[in-house]
């Protein structure tokens, strides 16, 4: 827990640019696992886990052009 705290307080000490492109490789990291993890064909999909898929990689195409945006 004394990590966590720590975490806490030395993030909040970055710059805003670097705090909100740190939380968007956070979003691109979760990302990439729900697609790969839909993409396992040792599952069998729910018929509306398989509409999921496209929406995550927008959401993971998005994220990576505001983060290039963010870091050019």
């Amino acid at each position: 827990m004394f990590t966590e705290e720590l975490d806490v307080v030395t993030e909040s000490r970055l710059p805003l640019q670097e705090r909100v492109v740190d939380k968007l490789a956070d979003i691109m990291f979760a990302s990439d696992m729900i697609i790969d993890m839909l993409n396992d064909k040792r599952f069998e999909r729910a018929q509306q886990l398989q509409t999921v898929v496209p929406a995550v990689k927008r959401i993971y195409d998005e994220v990576n052009g505001l983060m290039r945006k963010l870091t050019d």
